[in-house]
């Protein structure tokens, strides 16, 4: 029940006070998570010169209702579309254009190079931190946020989700696959695409559904400025392509064009909406035909993704991509792109927003970060759709067979339905004279010798150095293809990479081994890459990189992801530059390509049911989910032994033949989610002044569970808590329905209504009261409530419930030399609470000198300084409340990188893990326990200069107080599910400096919870 505003430190937080968990109050903050979570996107209280998103403080076309004299509202009703060539429109568009250029105007100097008007009212420009001062101190600028890069998240699956053959939902609902899809637009924003790729070939000619796109369509084809060979040309199938450069990554690597030179653009938008049965041939073999889910549906491509900085993605031209494709007409769109974070009120979000209002789907990768434990999926706004990753049916079993007849499993970055035999070296055996043997065994970049390569596959350690990396090293050498190996069983795992330049393969630590064991010395040694097989797997499993929940955003209160689709070895179009034949089709895996599946899907329901919300579809999707596999047993979790849970999969795996009939669907708009944002206390930071104010006097105060959503998450339980619900009837017959509930472990649930009868497109509305009776604190616990009728529908929600037993602010902030603060405390148990404040402490501060940055992987396993990284040993005395590091972006500049990696230092000198942010930008902390010795690393990933002093932050907070921070009351009599007013103040600080401190909560000695105070972070 988080309704606090977030704070803007990015933390690796402590994991052991994890049960700490989010309450209501009107400053904070973070729940405690084991990852990191991104700053919100406030203007910063200073500015380095740089480049900057700038949001105005008048709302945008697409969600503009009126208000300013003259002015007709421009926002759509509910089921319609902007109408852009209106009167309206057109004038509101004029009012913002002079509004912009007033306040542009009063900074004379600042040239925007990217404008945006319908999704986000604002521009894109670079600044002097003058300039940015003075436009943040302007109350017509709702936020200034630096621009950043944003990352794509690396077979079709028609018959698996059940869409192809006689019994799918290509016949069933459209009279086959050739009209599926029929009437809709999915804007693909991406790298691009390569138009030549068969499943992007016109479409047969009269199409029934001309008259449909005519009306909507508005968008253009821009060919490119680059060689005709370089350019684009578009078609009915793919109708619009434009491409987005406001910082000239083009002049330095790629096409001035929407053709695409990354290998990711054309994969995801041929997996949404590639022709029908496209013969796929990969290595000269066929391997079968391929579809898209929505082959009758258009496309259109929107390039923002630049191999100059490496496929990523600058975040102001994706935001003028989504203004561009909602004023086009697009009605969906896919976007896999973007890392995990705690803010939904970013400029990407602000403009995603705006376009679920104006009526279009979006669908987002959940990505790839699931590795790394929890909290680690993106997009955590309600009004996206955030999808995982995970397997299907159709697998491959592919062997790699030494000279002397050892085989092992093996796999690629490009799949090869043909032999391979080559010659065998170890990389160490063919090193470049004075090459470090180390470096060499890894495959340095430089160091092979060419003339001893010479088109033999070179076998290359794993570590320190990136998979293409590699690969490169042995292409540049001449050599056949790399063959990479384990020889670290902790991470013995046979993932790969789309990017490499040539076709390489990787292998295990058994594999490795005999391959040292092998090759060493012998001039004989070969080895042989047999052709994949296709075969058949239980399906789906949950892939184990698939970003996973809790959602930073919300405390728990919003269940992310939303929902599972097949995103691993998925077969669908390729970049011919990076197929070993120079053709069209290949494997990818990734949650970039769980999304396009959704995003797919959507546009077929949307093809079904034209004047359904976005909203409604994605309900359709999220409550017909299934949660077994074709065993019938649990989905499980990659890897693992574990059963996939809802911070896994979602509401469940899609499937493809439900969604067309949901019966009951959760709708939600614009006023919900200003609602929701209001609530966990991000919109202040970005809505114009008193529109959570307004909200609250014209809608009531909303808890974040009681969103309309069609999932049911808590994430802070104190005692008892109901939820509100409303459901449409989207059938065409009255909906008698009756509840069951799976009950999560260590809790009661109890439903107010024993049935719903709904006539068709009305609505019901019901509670759900969830009561803690022996739940563990700070344990999730998992259950679901389905509405079932008697014609089959089976509407699914599924529960994820945290039980606390206080529930506070994890993080307070305040500015100033004095000031205070006050929140809600909610107790979960009964007893007496002790509330001690300690602290508050200035930060310790240290100048690195740090240089030659270069985008290289840093060796988290073998960690090293090195010229672009430092390192520090910091002890945090036992008797201590806490110890943090950070580094921030105000210190260092908007467009220097620098992470952090904080290792705990053991008894016996070595080095193990604890915390890494590694997020885009230098605002980056990590919280620290007492009683440790940490190694701390910090390293320069990137900066637009060779040298960076980089200046990091240290704190030691005393375990007690240090007289600057009060806390009244200092004790609290409390019963369970007691609520209870608390205020922090804080005086004597210097406002040039940053403080931390921490409010603990304690019952008989006992720690149950902390709120960290950092004032002037």
């Amino acid at each position: 029940m988080s309704s606090l505003r977030a704070a803007g430190r990015r933390r690796s937080v402590i994991a052991a006070l994890s049960a700490a968990a989010v309450a209501a109050t009107s400053l904070t903050v973070f729940a405690y998570t084991a990852t990191a979570d991104p700053a919100l996107p406030s203007s910063p209280t200073s500015f380095k010169d740089g480049r900057y998103i700038i949001q105005f403080a008048d709302e945008p076309v697409a969600v503009y209702d009126g208000g300013v004299p003259g002015l007709e509202a421009t926002t759509p009703d509910d089921g319609e579309r902007i109408a852009f060539d209106s009167d309206a429109v057109q004038d509101y568009r004029a009012h913002l254009e002079e509004a912009r250029d007033e306040i542009l105007g009063d900074v004379p100097g600042v040239q925007p190079d990217a404008e945006y008007d319908t999704a986000l009212n604002g521009v894109a420009a670079e600044l002097t931190g003058a300039e940015a001062r003075e436009l943040a101190s302007d109350e017509r600028v709702a936020a200034i946020v630096p621009d950043g890069l944003s990352k794509p998240q690396l077979d079709t699956s028609s018959e698996f989700l059940g869409l192809s053959g006689e019994d799918g939902s290509w016949e069933s609902e459209f009279g086959g696959g050739e009209h599926a899809g029929e009437g809709v637009v999915i804007g693909i924003i991406d790298g691009g695409f390569i138009p030549e790729n068969p499943m992007f070939a016109p479409l047969p000619e009269p199409r029934p559904d001309q008259d449909v796109i005519d009306a909507k369509w508005k968008g253009e084809c821009e060919e490119g400025e680059d060689t005709p060979e370089n350019n684009v040309v578009c078609n009915n199938k793919v109708i619009g392509a434009r491409w987005f450069d406001s910082t000239g990554n083009s002049d330095v690597d790629g096409f001035k064009s929407p053709r695409e030179e990354y290998n990711h653009g054309t994969h995801v938008a041929t997996t949404a909406a590639g022709n029908l049965d496209t013969e796929a041939v990969i290595d000269g073999v066929p391997v079968g035909s391929v579809s898209g889910m929505a082959p009758a549906a258009r496309l259109a491509v929107y390039k923002v993704c630049w191999i100059a900085i490496d496929g990523l993605c600058q975040n102001s031209d994706i935001v003028a991509a989504i203004d561009a494709a909602v004023s086009d007409g697009v009605d969906v769109i896919n976007m896999s792109l973007g890392d995990a974070g705690n803010t939904i009120v970013d400029p990407i979000a602000m403009a995603s927003f705006a376009a679920a209002e104006a009526g279009v789907f979006i669908a987002n990768s959940a990505g790839n970060a699931g590795e790394s434990g929890a909290s680690t999926v993106g997009h955590n706004a309600p009004w996206v759709t955030s999808v995982a990753a995970g397997s299907h049916t159709r697998t491959y079993d592919v062997e790699l067979t030494l000279g002397d007849g050892q085989t092992f499993p093996y796999t690629s970055n490009a799949p090869r339905f043909t032999e391979t035999e080559a010659d065998l070296v170890l990389a160490q055996e063919v090193a470049e004279e004075g090459a470090d043997p180390a470096e060499v065994r890894l495959c340095a970049p430089g160091t092979l010798d060419a003339d001893k390569v010479a088109g033999r596959a070179v076998a290359c350690a794993r570590g320190t150095y990136l998979f293409v990396e590699k690969s490169q090293a042995v292409a540049d050498a001449g050599g056949a293809f790399a063959l990479v190996y384990n020889d670290d069983a902790a991470q013995d795992d046979l993932d790969t990479g789309f990017d490499a330049p040539q076709w390489t393969v990787r292998t295990g630590v058994a594999a490795g081994d005999a391959i040292e064991a092998y090759a060493a010395g012998n001039d004989a040694a070969t080895v042989t890459a047999h052709a994949y097989e296709t075969v058949s797997q239980t399906a789906p499993t949950s892939a184990e990189w698939s970003g996973q929940g809790p959602a930073l955003a919300g405390g728990g209160d919003l269940l992310k992801p939303d929902i599972t689709a097949p995103g691993d070895e998925i077969l669908a179009g390729y970049m011919p530059s990076a197929t070993p034949d120079g053709g069209h089709f290949g494997l990818m895996g990734g949650t970039s390509m769980a999304s396009p599946h959704i995003a797919g899907l959507a546009a077929l329901i949307k093809s079904a049911n034209p004047d359904w919300s976005p909203m409604a579809i994605k309900s359709a999707i999220m409550t017909t989910a299934y949660q077994t596999d074709t065993e019938g047993e649990p989905i499980g979790r990659a890897g693992t032994d574990a059963t996939a849970t809802p911070f896994h999969l979602g509401s469940g795996h899609v499937d493809g033949q439900a969604m067309f009939d949901p019966g009951l669907v959760y709708d939600s708009g614009a006023t919900d989610w200003i609602r929701y944002g209001c609530a966990i206390g991000q919109f202040q930071e970005v809505a114009p002044a008193g529109t959570c104010e307004t909200a609250e006097d014209d809608h009531g105060a909303l808890d974040p569970s009681d969103l309309n959503y069609p999932s049911i998450a808590v994430g802070d339980l104190t005692g008892k808590q109901t939820i509100t619900r409303t459901v449409t009837n989207v059938d065409d017959t009255v909906g008698v329905y009756y509840p069951t509930v799976e009950v999560p472990q260590g809790f009661k649930v109890k439903v107010d209504r024993k049935l719903l009868v709904v006539q068709p497109g009305a609505t019901a509305t019901y509670s759900v009261t969830i009561t803690r009776t022996d739940a563990a604190s700070a344990e999730w616990s998992f259950g679901s409530l389905t509405w079932r009728d008697w014609r089959g529908h089976e509407v699914r929600s599924p529960i994820t419930v945290r039980a606390a037993d206080i529930a506070v602010p994890s993080e307070l902030t305040g500015e100033g030399t004095e000031g205070s603060a006050e929140f809600d405390v909610k107790t979960g148990v009964d007893g007496t609470f002790e509330l001690a404040a300690s602290g508050l402490v200035a930060s310790d501060t240290r100048t690195l000198a740090l240089s030659n940055p270069d985008r290289s992987t840093f060796p988290m396993d073998e960690p090293v300084e090195r010229d672009q990284t430092k390192a520090f040993e910091l002890t945090v005395p036992d008797d201590a409340a806490m110890g943090s590091v950070a580094t921030f972006d105000a210190d260092q500049g908007p467009e220097v990188d620098i992470d952090l990696y904080v290792y705990t230092k053991l008894d016996d000198g070595t080095l193990e893990l604890f915390g890494t942010p590694q997020l885009p930008g230098s605002d980056e902390v990590v919280d620290l326990e007492a009683g440790r010795t940490y190694v701390v690393f910090v390293d320069l990933w990137d900066a637009p200069t060779t040298a960076v002093e980089a200046l990091v932050h240290t704190w030691i907070v005393p375990g007690t107080a240090a007289g600057n921070l009060t806390v009244a009351p200092d004790s609290l009599e409390a019963e369970a599910g007691d609520a209870h007013t608390v205020t922090a103040t804080w005086s004597g600080v210097d406002a040039d400096r940053r403080y931390l401190g921490t409010i603990d909560y304690l019952v008989e000695g006992a720690l149950l919870g902390r709120t960290i105070v950092a004032i002037g972070l």
